[in-house]
């Protein structure tokens, strides 16, 4: 009985010293905090004390709205509804650009290409849809379908007009070729469902993950 409680004393002086060692690790990699990120960095945020004020109200889905995306031009965005439409919007006039029926309308992500030429979405289909805002088809019809998650989509986000990135529920991100309809590399570190990812410097991607038994946020190259 002595040498089990000798045994379970040594596991935890074990896990303290863990403990401390990814404490320390984490302290040396913490180069600044947020405050003094937002106060470096000009992020567009409200000075303190500065109310948030709404300016355009975009009416036009019939059901809830799950996702919204931003273009690089600041004046369009695209919205993914339960509506099963995916919206491409003017904000300045709040008038409807586009309306794109979806196969499915369990959508959950969308995302606007840089270029403003194209638009992305994908849901509890497994399967991240292409559009080309540039096709004369009306209504426009989707132009590249890629399938390989076997999870639903929760995240996707293009790089370029010819490569998208994706996360899903199956515990992957996946890097595209569009054009191929191919997938080009698989990143498969994690034990849960990789709910988004964010771009964070010049080929690196950080996915964090929506579990309780993997806590990390690994970087990869793409």
């Amino acid at each position: 009985m002595s040498d089990v409680q000798e045994k379970i004393k040594k596991v935890k002086k074990e896990i303290e010293d863990l403990k401390e060692k990814i404490k320390k690790k984490r302290d040396e990699m913490r180069d600044t905090t947020l405050k003094q990120y937002v106060e470096k960095e000009d992020i567009g945020l409200p000075a303190r004390g500065e109310k948030m004020k709404m300016r355009r109200t975009l009416k036009g889905h019939l059901a809830k709205i799950y996702a919204m995306h931003w273009a690089e031009d600041k004046i369009h965005l695209v919205s993914a509804s339960q509506d099963g439409k995916l919206l491409v919007w003017d904000a300045l006039t709040t008038n409807k650009v586009h309306a794109i029926p979806l196969r499915s309308s369990w959508v959950m992500t969308c995302a606007y290409s840089p270029s403003g030429g194209f638009v992305a979405c994908g849901g509890l289909d497994n399967i991240c849809s292409v559009y080309n805002l540039r096709s004369r088809d009306n209504p426009i019809r989707v132009c590249r379908e890629l399938n390989a998650h076997t999870g639903y989509l929760s995240c996707c986000r293009f790089l370029n007009d010819k490569q998208i990135v994706t996360s899903s529920g199956d515990m992957t991100c996946m890097l595209w070729d569009i054009e191929a309809g191919t997938k080009v590399t698989e990143f498969n570190d994690h034990n849960g469902d990789v709910m988004r990812f964010v771009f964070c410097a010049p080929m690196v991607l950080y996915a964090p993950v929506a579990s309780f038994t993997n806590n990390s946020c690994p970087g990869y190259e793409y």
